[in-house]
């Protein structure tokens, strides 16, 4: 049996089957929709690509080296208002232990390899920043980093959200966790 449906009936159950598509996509099995959830906006902040690393600084006034552990994270503003983050935006444990006073500093912007310090760092909508969390840490840590395991996590927290980014340094391996609300 054949029925005829009208105009209106036919865009309405277009409208279901979009809808319904749609919550489909946002479901746990769609695993492209998932990671453009883990990678997405925290706070009005997509942040990504982030990078577990080692660095050692030496001033001209010293010969003794400074060493650091961080983490280096890109950062878009995809919300329609500035965002002003600081170190304190960031949480970084390292094998249990939760370090302190970050240096936080950005790349400026235009693709140079200048870095700069910043207490708060504004990003305006539309605008991408690479910024660096990096903590102070003693030289066996430094060398040994990459040669033995250690477990480290970087927690990102922007607009009550948060994004946690877990190594492994004797895998390599990153793990990123779904947005949280808190």
């Amino acid at each position: 049996m054949s029925e005829m449906f009208s105009r209106r009936v036919f865009l309405r159950g277009l409208g279901v089957v979009a809808a319904a598509a749609a919550l489909t996509a946002c479901s746990s099995t769609n695993e492209a929709v998932n990671q453009a959830l883990i990678e997405g906006a925290v706070g009005g902040i997509v942040a990504k690509d982030c990078i577990l690393g080692t660095s050692r600084f030496r001033s001209a006034s010293s010969d003794v080296p400074i060493y650091y552990v961080g983490a280096k994270i890109v950062l878009t503003n995809v919300s329609s208002k500035s965002v002003t983050l600081s170190g304190d935006n960031f949480d970084t444990v390292l094998d249990g232990t939760r370090l302190t006073q970050p240096k936080f500093s950005a790349q400026d912007i235009g693709g140079s390899e200048i870095w700069r310090t910043y207490d708060n760092l504004t990003i305006r909508p539309g605008e991408e920043r690479t910024i660096e969390v990096e903590y102070v840490t003693d030289q066996p840590t430094y060398e040994n980093l990459w040669k033995t395991s250690h477990s480290a996590s970087v927690a990102f927290t922007c607009g009550g959200q948060r994004v946690t980014y877990t190594f492994d340094t004797a895998s390599r391996k990153r793990i990123v966790s779904d947005i949280e609300t808190l």
